[in-house]
């Protein structure tokens, strides 16, 4: 079936916008097996890949390898060389592109997991670039060691082609020719065979007359015994710096193996959504019901789209058979091969080449073209058609949408007439969906009389003598072939008797007929360029939008930029008034509490992100609510009220006062846990901070020890926890957030303040 809908095709088209052997191996084995869940999976994800290239451009992929084989190499202790190395930095520049084109998005809603699970380990890139060059060699700079005994060896060289050329010079009238020569990575003199006794030195190679004798003389030899000596220590150095590197990177196994699956994941998604724009192509809604199966604008993706028809194919409960009728060569098969492709595109979980599609969980989608006579088995066209027609029949359920060309035909056409007629009822009985084509007059006329089957035609211009391509909804066209056989230049009083011949036997209601349908063509040559005028204005608005959405976010970046950049003054600022404290406090003519109001000015200075809570108004404070101090931008405890409503606030230990304007309420007090113990009630405290240190550790093990931290943080009622990675690579810090989002129990968490270990530091606060 995909041979005969040409979907092998689609996906070799689609594997064109695929980087990697991975994902170009994924569409050559694509099928639509996929479970229902799966496959509203895939299309959820399809939609938000569409409009993340549509609003942000493409996603940068470059090409990279299959690095599977590498990391079993480097788990069972195997050294990676220096091109191994570079296959990695691929996978990994992929990551880093990624990540600086995921900064610019505010959301990504279903693929926000997939790209989040992409991991740059910076350090592990910093330390490959010291050692590797881009041709896959170790740089002088790896180590200290390789860059003394390649200077040396370059020293020795030097040494050894002076000294061999002053022997040249000395030796000149026994030699072949006037300069050295390297034979087996020795230098060497082409020294003349009746002078080989007169030159001391090693027989490296003779020429193949004999004529010549290529002798490295003896006072070089030493050198080149050290060059020699040299070069094995260098490689000795090579090797334990690409051991070192593989060491390296077998710390990140876990990190590199979930980022090449997620790199695949995307890349795949990139590829098919970038092929449906090629094709105009939607998303379709496929469904587990079975009352609809509609394509707007469906149009086939093999055409040129300067040449494709779009027409809309609809099925439902009510007619869940489709009978189309008109001239040969007019377009009826293309309409069913593009039925049968892109309701195939949809459940292998590709976008589809129509304005808005439904497509159901079809079971099998059975396909009869009629040109498939089967010359092995030497069946007639007829045969073959019926041998095909048997095993659909058969075969077909509810839940299958059966595709046939030329129903009945290749036989006596009364009883070709009488077999469609039975096939369409039996398939209609077992409630299958089908859509079939047709000559036949009599079941043209049985279907008009059917309510379960819709008829339609292909449109043919009677004035240019050709087909349009354009399916007419209701109308029972004809097959037109007396007008096509006079274009063709059949002789033309064959023309003007079968005209009369057919005017004669045509009654008077195929005749209104025949002028209803010349009406029909009007009235939807009309629609059609309505339909063609409102989608031009609806392009051009959805252009102009995105180009609004586009100029909001560079104003928006911009004004973010400006108020960096004043910050950086600001902080310079500061600094220099620092050195200049010091210098007066030196000579104790400011206070302390001076300077810490001077440096709390700038600090209010500084442009900071508005606050996501609104305090409310009326809120009457107590001990123990959680507040933002505005003037500092951190949050603290209220520890006491005075009076006069004066809070006392504790942020990390440091207290200070503020009135209630001056605060953002955050949330009430956390009620603390009782706990039963030996028959007495406890109350656990809710309020003290609890720390874990992960620097230094595994990739893998640092999340095992977090996970359990933050179980027991929990049981020991903690309002509020630190979590200390560093700051290093950012590896261990974005592990630490990704599980961080997957715990239910978790009611935010934030990066350090200035005082609280900044970026090396996460805060996490519990519900």
């Amino acid at each position: 079936m995909d041979k005969t809908l040409e979907f092998d095709i689609i996906l070799n088209q689609i594997k064109q916008y695929a980087k990697s052997q991975m994902a170009k191996d994924y569409f050559a084995n694509l099928n639509s097996g996929f479970d229902f869940e799966d496959l509203q999976d895939i299309h959820n994800q399809n939609i938000q890949m569409l409009d993340l290239i549509l609003k942000f451009g493409q996603v940068p992929l470059g090409y990279y390898e299959d690095i599977s084989l590498l990391l079993k190499k480097v788990d069972k202790g195997g050294t990676l060389s220096g091109l191994e190395f570079l296959e990695i930095m691929a996978q990994l520049k992929n990551v880093k592109e990624i990540e600086d084109y995921r900064e610019d998005i505010d959301t990504l809603g279903v693929l926000e997991d997939l790209f989040d699970s992409l991991i740059y380990p910076g350090g592990l890139v910093a330390m490959i670039e010291k050692c590797i060059d881009s041709d896959g060699s170790v740089l002088d700079g790896a180590s200290s060691e390789l860059r003394r005994v390649r200077h040396e060896i370059i020293s020795l060289q030097g040494s050894m082609r002076s000294k061999i050329a002053g022997l040249k010079n000395h030796y000149k009238d026994y030699l072949s020719q006037e300069t050295y020569l390297s034979r087996n990575d020795h230098l060497v003199l082409p020294v003349k065979a009746g002078h080989k006794n007169s030159v001391a030195g090693i027989v490296h190679a003779i020429s193949g007359s004999g004529q010549t004798v290529y002798i490295e003389p003896s006072a070089i030899v030493a050198i080149s015994n050290q060059i020699t000596a040299a070069k094995e220590t260098e490689q000795l150095e090579i090797q334990k710096i690409l051991q070192m590197l593989s060491n390296e990177v077998n710390k990140y196994l876990d990190v590199l193996k979930y980022n090449q699956e997620g790199l695949i994941e995307i890349e795949i998604l990139n590829a098919k959504n970038n092929y449906g724009l090629t094709i105009n192509a939607t998303i379709p809604n496929v469904t587990r019901s079975f009352d609809e199966f509609k394509l707007l604008k469906a149009a086939h993706p093999l055409i040129k789209q300067s040449e494709v028809v779009a027409n809309d194919i609809v099925l439902t409960s009510d007619h869940q058979t489709l009978l189309i009728s008109g001239s040969n060569t007019g377009g009826k098969s293309v309409v069913l091969k593009t039925a049968g492709l892109l309701a195939k595109m949809a459940l292998a979980g590709l976008p589809v080449s129509a304005s808005f599609a439904v497509v159901p969980y079809f079971d099998n989608i059975f396909v009869d073209l009629g040109d498939e006579q089967s010359i092995e088995q030497s069946l007639s066209t007829f045969s073959s058609h019926m041998t095909r027609l048997t095993k659909i029949t058969n075969q077909a359920t509810r839940e299958s949408l059966v595709l046939l060309d030329e129903i009945g035909s290749g036989t006596d056409p009364q009883e070709g007439q009488a077999l469609a007629q039975a096939i369409l009822e039996y398939l209609h009985e077992k409630q299958a969906m089908v859509i079939a084509t047709t000559h036949y007059s009599k079941l043209k006329e049985y279907a008009k009389n059917s309510e379960y089957i819709q008829v339609a035609s292909v449109e043919f211009d009677q004035e240019e003598l050709k087909p349009t391509y354009r399916l007419l909804m209701g109308s029972t066209g004809n097959s037109y072939a007396i007008e096509i056989s006079k274009r063709l230049g059949l002789h033309p009083d064959i023309i003007s008797k079968s005209t009369q011949i057919k005017q004669t036997n045509q009654t008077q209601s195929e005749q209104l007929l025949e002028m209803l349908e010349k009406q029909l063509i009007e009235v939807q040559d009309e629609k059609d360029r309505i339909a063609a005028l409102k989608k031009e204005a609806e392009r051009k608005e959805s252009e102009l939008q995105r180009k609004l959405d586009r100029l909001q976010n560079e104003k928006e970046k911009l004004i973010e930029q400006a108020k960096e950049d004043a910050n950086k003054i600001l902080e310079a600022a500061k600094s220099q008034v620092e050195e200049v404290v010091a210098s007066l406090q030196q000579q104790a003519t400011l206070k302390p509490h001076q300077v810490i109001e001077a440096k709390r000015t700038l600090d209010v200075l500084k442009h900071q992100k508005e606050a996501e809570a609104i305090v409310p108004s009326d809120h009457e404070y107590v001990i123990g609510d959680v507040v933002l101090v505005k003037s500092v931008k951190r949050e603290g405890e209220v520890v006491a009220i005075n009076k006069k409503g004066i809070l006392t606030i504790s942020l990390g230990g440091l207290k200070l006062n503020a009135k209630p304007h001056e605060v953002v309420f955050k949330h009430a007090p956390l009620k603390p846990k009782t706990v039963v113990t030996g028959g007495k009630s406890v109350k656990t405290q809710s309020t003290m901070t609890y720390e874990l240190n992960i620097i230094g550790k595994r990739y893998v093990e640092a999340m095992e020890e977090v996970d359990k931290f933050l179980d027991t943080a929990l049981v020991n009622n903690y309002s509020v926890c630190r979590i200390v990675h560093g700051m290093g690579s950012g590896v261990l810090r974005k592990g630490v957030h990704q599980l961080l989002k997957s715990k239910k129990y978790v009611k935010s968490f934030r990066d350090g303040g200035p005082n609280e270990g900044g970026l090396g530091a996460t805060l996490v606060y519990f519900d």
